[in-house]
């Protein structure tokens, strides 16, 4: 089953989202994104949270 992780979740102005099968993939995707677009470090527990089903 797909996942997906909306920036905007996580309270930024962005409309960056990210779907994968692996978990693993989309905190390590979101964390990227964080780093490279919005300066910000995440932990990832944080990241998980933010992970909801896709569709």
């Amino acid at each position: 089953m797909a996942h997906r992780i909306e920036c905007a979740d996580a309270g930024m102005d962005c409309a960056f989202v990210v779907e994968s099968e692996s978990d693993d993939e989309l905190v390590e995707l979101a964390k990227l994104h964080g780093q490279r677009q919005h300066h910000v470090e995440m932990d990832e527990a944080d990241v998980r949270e933010l992970i909801k089903p896709a569709g």
